[in-house]
């Protein structure tokens, strides 16, 4: 945002509830039975200069950051500073991320959240981030596809020739 000389800025809700089944799947979490909470979600809005640009809910399992200085992702000593730095500060080592990227006309109720009119076409993110043989968030992203391109990069390896 500092580049294109704009004001990033969001707001966000987090509250403890049980996780949806498509939520549990990817996150790999037993049903608990009891109705208890079992994750934490945090649904955000996004903005540039003050306007809404993205939406995205987040899914953390309480069984993870439950009684840690990082069960409320924008709260406490590490509040803000992302996933991958949270779950450090309580010992787990999130070991990358993994995105599948698609499109949709977005609910009447998304695109007035957007400011959009209704019908737009939306990009799709389903991000998750695994840590070991789990998966410690997932996320649910929704962006104007008429106002983003997506550009993805990362390293490669060499080739060992032996």
């Amino acid at each position: 945002m500092e580049r294109q000389g704009r004001r990033g800025s969001w707001d966000y809700d987090s509250r403890t509830v049980v996780a949806p089944a498509d939520v549990r799947e990817r996150l790999g979490l037993a049903d608990p039975g009891d109705g208890r909470p079992d994750v934490m979600r945090t649904g955000y809005v996004f903005k540039a200069d003050g306007q809404p640009v993205m939406l995205s809910t987040s899914w953390e399992p309480l069984e993870v950051t439950r009684g840690t200085a990082v069960v409320v992702p924008e709260e406490g000593p590490h509040g803000g500073h992302g996933v991958v730095e949270r779950m450090l500060a309580i010992g787990v080592v999130v070991d990358g991320f993994v995105e599948t990227v698609g499109a949709r006309l977005g609910t009447a109720e998304e695109c007035a959240r957007l400011e959009q009119p209704p019908g737009s076409v939306m990009i799709t993110v389903d991000r998750r981030y695994p840590a070991g043989d789990r998966v410690v968030e997932v996320a649910d992203i929704l962006l104007p596809a008429d106002l983003f391109l997506l550009v993805y990069s990362g390293p490669v390896g060499v080739i060992d020739e032996k």
